[in-house]
Parts: structure tokens; sequence; C-alpha cells
């Protein structure tokens, strides 16, 4: 799909750009130039090089980024917007700074995202964008809302998982928006029941992340072996759940299954599971093979049988959006084993992989057991999982529906 010539410049903006564990985010913005549009990222943090994929890293050259601050361009940006722009900016910090319902902590951070949204405003200036896309809700989002009161440009976001625990300003967000794009029904039904005052629905526009089906395709699937793969790679915390998957595991093993689990990734419940495998005796069996970047995610998928990935709901009620490495493990034709949490029903649905309650390790252990054990229902469910992400999740045919969506909005229409 091509755009129109005359409007095709937007923003797009998150909070740390490109990065390891948002690769939806670069990928999104490599198809949107693709198909035409000119694409200027800008970010809040910017990411230490070495912890990139080597795909993402050319992007940071072209990115600009709020922090590290440099204090003179910071002072001349301030004070250029506060002469030329005097009501707007002091109408917009008054907004922010006055928004009912926030915490104090709340008001202190958005009053650091409005510092940072003017700093990099003269950015977005030059660069002619005609509307502001945001991933995430939190301070890219608020600084896509600056950018839109400050120089009269549309803004939209997507919506991922991080409103389930850190709602700062989202009324104002969702209200503002010209449109909201949600990756599932679950999230925006969640963000409808939060604000059922809010004539909002109209706004939402459901487009899951997508992933490229040519670039994830088995090519070489694994042959079966004594002991089957179990495989699983995300960021290592709370909402992930690998604990089960390390109880699930101890069970499997109590009943005499012969198989072996990698866990790749890192992150703060990496202690958590080495103490759980020493416990539990799984040495021989599960297998922490550490942070794993995008050139060699695709080789270790290749080498799995299945695909597990137990997410819940954290303590804070932190919990997934639809974990974008489920999509690339079933458009390899991996089967896989997840929990009914957010929108992982709607990717994994009856038939095309194995879904069961959170936190429930007899469950998860059974869904394993019995792809372990069968090699024709391995292959019945990954086939039938890869034709779903590749007529629902295929990042081509989504992207080009974000390109009428910005269309629409270049062309006020």
């Amino acid at each position: 799909m091509t755009v129109n010539p005359r409007n095709k410049t937007i923003g797009y903006i998150t909070q740390s750009f490109p990065g390891l564990t948002t690769t939806f985010i670069y990928r999104e913005v490599f198809a949107l130039r693709e198909a035409g549009f000119d694409v200027n990222t800008f970010a809040i943090r910017k990411p230490d090089i070495k912890g990139l994929s080597e795909e993402s890293r050319s992007l940071m050259a072209s990115t600009h980024y709020a922090l590290p601050l440099r204090p003179l361009h910071f002072i001349k940006a301030h004070l250029k917007t506060i002469f030329t722009r005097p009501i707007k900016y002091f109408s917009t910090f008054f907004m922010l700074m006055t928004m009912p319902g926030e915490s104090l902590t709340n008001r202190r951070r958005t009053f650091f995202h409005f510092m940072e949204a003017i700093y990099l405003l003269p950015y977005a200036q030059a660069s002619g964008i005609g509307h502001i896309h945001a991933h995430f809700s939190v301070n890219a989002a608020t600084v896509a809302l600056v950018f839109s009161r400050m120089i009269g440009i549309s803004f939209s976001f997507t919506v991922h998982n991080n409103f389930f625990t850190d709602r700062i300003v989202l009324r104002e967000k969702l209200n503002q928006a010209r449109f909201i794009v949600s990756i599932s029904e679950f999230s925006k039904q969640y963000l409808l029941d939060l604000f059922p005052e809010d004539d909002i629905a109209d706004k939402f526009e459901i487009v899951h992340c997508g992933v490229s089906p040519e670039k994830f395709d088995q090519a070489n699937p694994p042959e079966n072996p004594e002991r089957p793969l179990i495989y699983s790679v995300s960021q290592v915390v709370e909402r992930k759940g690998y604990p089960y998957l390390i109880e699930a595991c101890k069970v499997l093993k109590e009943r005499g299954c012969s198989f072996k689990c990698q866990i790749a990734g890192d992150g703060p419940e990496l202690g958590l599971l080495e103490n759980l495998i020493r416990k539990y005796e799984l040495q021989d069996d599960v297998e922490l093979l550490g942070k794993v970047f995008q050139e060699d995610l695709i080789s270790q998928l290749n080498q799995a049988h299945i695909f597990a990935l137990p997410c819940i709901t954290a303590k804070n009620g932190d919990m997934d959006g639809v974990p974008v490495v489920l999509m690339e493990s079933m458009s390899m034709g991996i089967p896989c084993v997840s929990t009914f949490v957010s929108g992982i029903p709607e990717l994994i649905e009856e038939g095309e992989g194995l879904v069961v309650q959170e936190k429930d390790v007899t469950a998860f252990a059974d869904a394993l057991q019995s792809l372990l054990e069968d090699e024709q229902l391995r292959n019945k469910l990954g086939k039938a999982g890869q034709a779903k992400v590749q007529a629902e999740y295929n990042i081509e045919n989504n992207v080009a529906r974000l390109c009428k969506l910005f269309e629409r909005s270049l062309n006020n229409e």
C-alpha cells in the first residue's frame, strides 16, 4: 500500500527506541516506511546499543532522544516555546498538572514528561510531522498529547499492557486522541469499563501486533527425539509466570516424561528460577539461556517442539497484552501452551494451541504432557496456529490498516 504523497510525514514516540523486547514497534516503523510514510522517531531514553539486536541498531542514528539531556538545548527549547507560544505552553502545563484524580507521584512524573516533551518539540516542528503516534499509554502518550496541543496536530496511541497498573493522565489521553489502537478486544473492553461515562468507544481500532511470516517460518522442523524440547523466551518478570513452568517441569519429571526445557531471557526473577531448579533437582532437565537477541532467536525456536508461556496476573494487577513471542512461535508452526490471561485466548483459540487457567500447575503440566507424547497433536496444533497468525497477525496486513488510519488523520478526514 502507498500513501498520498502530499501528506505522509508522521512521528512515532515510545519510552525507549529501538528496544530488545519491543520488536513489534520497530518492525512497525520499518513496515510503515516501506509503505511510503516518512516516519520520524522520538524516544524518552536512549538505549544501550550493546543491548540491541543487530537488525534495529541503525534506527538509533535517526531517533531524537530526550535523555540523556543536553542542558543548553533544554533551556533554549523551553525559553523559545514560552516566548513564541506562551498561552499554549502555560495552558498545557496547567491542564496536565491540575488533572483531577492524579496522585502526587503522578503529578511529579507528569511534570517531567511535560519538560521532556517541550525539549523534543523543536525536532518535531522541524520534521514537519502532521500526526504523532505513541506506543504505550504512559510517558510517550503524554508527550504525544503535548505535541498535539502545542503544534496543532492530531495524536493517537497504541495501548499495550501498562494501563492495567499505570493510568497516568489516561482519561484525558483517551478523550483527546484522534484514535486509539488496541491490540486486543480484551484491552479495548477493559478501558471502556474503566471509563463507562466517556464517549470513546468509536475511537478504538483493533490492530494486532504483527510478525513477518516469511521471517518466522520453521524451514527445518526438528525431528522427534527421545527428549522433545519445551522452549520459552521472554522477560523474566512476575507476569510471565515462569515459576509455574518450573513447577510443571517438576510434575512432568515425577510422571516419568522425557523432555528438555530451555528458558531464554533476562529479568529480576532469574535468581528465583535458578533456586527452583536447584530445589527440584532439575539441572539436567531445565536450562536457563539468558538474554537472546533477534538474530539468534529463530535458530533457537527452530529447535523447539513446544513453546510454553505460563502468563499470570501479577500481585499488582500487571499482566501481558498479547505476547509477540507467541505469534512468532505460532508463525513457525510450533504448538503453544499458554494461559487465559488478557488477550491470549484471542490469539490461541480452540484447536490452535492449548490454553489453561493461570497458576494451575497441574493443568499446565497436563497440556505439556499431551504434546510431548503426541507428535500428531503437535503437528495439528502447530499448523492451525501457523494459519491463524498468517491470516490475522501478519504485519503487512496490520500495517495496511494503520496506513489508512494515519492517512485519514493527516488529511483531517
